[in-house]
């Protein structure tokens, strides 16, 4: 069949269903034609963005950037911190926990105690990123600084009254305290983001749509 006799199988094929609609007394408008499917947003943000991708919105969840309107030169910046002020709750209450977690340990250290709250350390920052979804690796760094500030000002307490953690007779110096809180402190905010990354992973993993059983489609 020649590509001429197509054409007309085809317009006959339109016309007899036209007709079939226009007794149905349905109309049919030919001048509309189908719009192409819009194209995926591809991400932004250079580098920071290409390894932090933003999470995409969960299934009944809306778009976590609803509202967000600044269009400036530093939109990956504010649109994190933007984020970060939605539910600060989370990584404030989370930072807190981790605080807790860590300075018990520190202090309990070689026993079962130091064990269960070493995990609650990562399992806080993991839980900043599940709740703080819209961002996950933010949320988790944001819960990282603020327990490491807290964890700071116990350690600093102590360490202006001549108690080191480790025991009442140890000595430590304000300066190597301070050195190694801020070595310690870029360590665990590396630690929160990528903990945090990995609870907003593991939380969309989960609210994905699982297929049927082979089973199940069968039946």
């Amino acid at each position: 069949m020649t590509s001429e006799s197509r054409r007309t199988t085809s317009s006959r094929a339109d016309a007899r269903r036209r007709a079939r609609l226009a007794k149905q007394g349905i109309e049919t408008d030919d001048n509309v034609e189908e719009q192409p499917p819009a194209e995926a947003a591809t991400p932004s943000g250079g580098m920071l963005g290409r390894i932090f991708p933003p999470a995409r919105p969960l299934p009944g969840k809306p778009d976590p950037l609803i509202g967000f309107t600044y269009d400036g030169p530093l939109r990956p910046v504010v649109r994190t911190l933007w984020l970060l002020g939605r539910s600060p709750l989370v990584w404030i209450g989370l930072g807190v926990l981790w605080a807790v977690s860590y300075i018990v340990s520190t202090f309990y250290q070689d026993s079962i105690v130091a064990v269960v709250t070493s995990l609650g350390t990562f399992g806080s920052l993991v839980a900043a990123g599940w709740f703080g979804w819209q961002r996950p690796w933010a949320y988790g760094a944001a819960a990282a600084v603020v327990g490491q500030l807290g964890y700071a000002a116990v350690l600093g307490g102590l360490a202006l009254t001549g108690t080191d953690i480790d025991g009442p007779r140890a000595q430590l110096p304000l300066v190597q305290v301070a050195v190694s809180l801020f070595v310690t402190g870029i360590f665990m905010v590396a630690i929160g983001a990528l903990a945090g990354f990995y609870g907003g992973y593991l939380r969309r993993r989960m609210a994905e749509p699982r297929p049927a059983s082979p089973r199940g489609r069968r039946r």
